[in-house]
């Protein structure tokens, strides 16, 4: 009982800590009234992990999901009731910066990968123990690759 009233308290600490700091940044940048209406979802995202470390801690898998289903759930439900109220959360420029954000992610990490399973090709012949990670990053490799052309033939088609 007392662990779960100190981390019970260590949260609150830290969502405290972050709404003041974010509150005070977002009235330096200008954006006070759209700072402030994301700050609900910033207190999801710091609950959902100190929930999701608790749960990995503990060794509960199913409590750990859920609080991931159950965050995303609440992200729609609230990003849609402030698209009702007017905000505008995402206009032509931002969709397009994401757009090349994620294909400069999407190539960073196939890069990485790609180097990361050379070097485990080599370091599995030495070390068989490696032999697990290289099937991984090989997997993680093939299925980001095949994924990657997949959405592209739809989108070809789709668009």
């Amino acid at each position: 009982m007392n662990e779960l009233i100190v981390n019970f308290f260590v949260w609150a600490l830290i969502v405290v800590s972050f709404t003041f700091i974010w509150l005070h940044l977002s009235k330096k940048s200008g954006d006070e009234e759209k700072k402030k209406a994301l700050i609900p979802a910033v207190i999801v995202i710091l609950t959902m992990g100190y929930i999701m470390g608790w749960a990995v801690s503990k060794g509960n898998l199913a409590v750990a999901f859920a609080v991931l289903i159950a965050g995303a759930l609440l992200f729609h439900i609230y990003y849609s009731t402030l698209r009702r109220k007017g905000y505008v959360l995402e206009d032509e420029r931002t969709l397009r910066i994401e757009e090349i954000s994620a294909r400069r992610t999407l190539q960073v990490f196939m890069i990485t990968l790609a180097f990361v399973v050379i070097y485990l090709s080599v370091a599995q012949q030495r070390n068989p123990e490696l032999k697990s990670a290289f099937i991984l990053a090989e997997a993680l490799l093939v299925a980001v690759m095949l994924l990657h052309i997949a959405f592209r033939a739809y989108y070809s088609r789709v668009m």
